[in-house]
């Protein structure tokens, strides 16, 4: 297209010998440009369907209709934009639209003003729309709309009433098999990275997509199976078969100083691995690992493990285990819990002194691995700052992360180790959440009162 625009001139039909038509306008406008005439008149006729452009050149007239269009620089740019006719062109022009395929989406989805389609533009939609055909071509399909997307209207409505703010956080979630903002992005929060993905998860109980990955991967059929594999994976350190962790947990409920034969410890282990097994298929987990198959390995096994040292000591001649002393054992202070309680005082406040008290009371009653564990804030509360330097020194302070509460390393400690726990915290809140909090939190826990400088423990003989 010449970079001058044309010069108009209105005037009427006139007979002249010399008068050739173009074949097309786009004829007529390369004409005009090769040889750089600028001066184009307009040849009215009283019906306007027959008005002519035309220029003279060399003596001739060189014409061709209109074809209803104002002006060729308006045919040149209709033409540069897909547009069929004149008609179409100025009514796009007057709605505000400059491109034909946008005049048609809007056309042919019912988009009412030029704001509604600078946003559906502006989001991606229009550019986007190709893409999400593309999705419905993939096999196995990841989605299902079951309503028509016909063109990207329809798809920028879906989207709006589904949340997704723009075309591609729309696309992204659609490839993933997700039609709805909010369920993709708590999914996504979770480490889903599909759809399916996340209703395996939901219908076998996985609340996180790591969790279901590693059930998949050891063979684990639910999340109750898997709460149940956790449990064991916890207990003490090393390379032990699960059955030796749960033999483990077995002598740790055993009464101090009693005395159990092999045999019958082996048959109160065998009734506990029983608890693992499936109760519709009768079958023991596949990831439940065996290596105390007789009565001989559990006999190598009590003589051998320093972990089996902790809970007693195996006599082979007897072939009995003897369990330690309850002072034998390590025990863990919930810090915070203890330093708040000081019976009858008014004041309530928090003292690190009822700390100096406890684990010196532990230590007259024979414990010596006396591990306390903290809140970030409890150095913020105590009213006798300078004593929990004194504390520090009696024995093992560990104090938990500033957004993390201490509950959670108490549990895991005693969880892990199968020690004693000293606290006046019932756990009710954890215990809904943790089976095994529910089930064995009470079994290791002593509950204590400090009055004045005396401390009393009824649990502890």
């Amino acid at each position: 297209m010449r970079k001058e625009a044309y010069q108009y001139f209105s005037v009427k039909v006139q007979q002249m010998a010399a008068r050739l038509e173009f074949e097309t306008l786009s004829d007529m406008c390369r004409f005009t440009d090769t040889n750089h005439i600028d001066q184009v008149f307009i040849l009215h006729d009283e019906n306007p369907s027959e008005d002519y452009f035309a220029v003279y050149h060399n003596t001739c007239l060189l014409l061709h209709k209109t074809e209803g269009f104002k002006t060729l620089e308006n045919f040149v740019s209709a033409k540069e934009k897909g547009f069929p006719n004149s008609t179409v062109y100025y009514d796009s022009i007057e709605l505000g639209y400059t491109k034909y395929d946008d005049y048609m989406l809007v056309k042919e989805s019912g988009i009412s003003d030029l704001a509604t389609f600078e946003i559906i533009k502006k989001k991606g939609f229009i550019a986007g729309f190709i893409s999400f055909r593309e999705l419905e071509k993939i096999e196995p399909k990841p989605f299902t709309i079951n309503i028509p997307i016909n063109n990207p209207f329809d798809l920028y409505t879906y989207a709006k009433q589904h949340h997704f703010e723009d075309c591609p956080k729309l696309l992204e979630s659609l490839a993933k098999g997700f039609l709805d903002s909010n369920l993709f992005a708590a999914a996504k929060e979770l480490g889903f990275p599909t759809h399916s993905d996340f209703i395996e998860g939901g219908k076998r109980g996985f609340r996180i997509y790591s969790d279901l990955k590693t059930a998949n991967e050891l063979g684990i059929r639910d999340g109750q199976d898997f709460m149940k594999f956790n449990d064991l994976e916890v207990v003490q350190q090393g390379n032990l078969s699960h059955d030796q962790r749960v033999l483990l947990v077995v002598l740790s409920k055993i009464e101090q100083g009693k005395k159990i034969s092999l045999n019958k410890l082996n048959a109160i282990l065998e009734s506990n691995i029983e608890e693992y097994r499936y109760e519709d298929t009768m079958q023991i987990p596949r990831w439940f690992t065996k290596s105390i198959l007789t009565v001989t390995a559990l006999s190598e096994f009590l003589q051998k493990s320093a972990f089996v040292k902790r809970y007693g000591t195996y006599y082979g001649d007897g072939e009995f285990f003897e369990i330690n002393k309850m002072q034998d054992r390590s025990v863990v202070l919930d810090a915070s819990n203890v330093a708040h309680n000081s019976h009858g005082r008014i004041d309530k406040k928090v003292y690190a002194q009822n700390l100096v008290l406890m684990v010196e009371f532990l230590k007259e009653k024979g414990f010596s691995d006396i591990i306390l564990i903290a809140d970030a804030s409890l150095r913020h509360k105590i009213e006798d700052l300078p004593v929990l330097e004194k504390v520090k020194k009696m024995c093992t302070y560990i104090e938990s992360p500033r957004e993390t509460t201490a509950d959670v390393f108490i549990l895991q400690y005693v969880k892990r180790n199968h020690c004693l726990m000293v606290s006046n915290d019932n756990f009710r809140e954890w215990k809904i959440q943790d089976p095994w909090a529910a089930e064995n939190v009470d079994f290791y826990r002593l509950s204590f009162i400090i009055k004045g400088s005396e401390v009393l423990m009824p649990d502890l003989k």
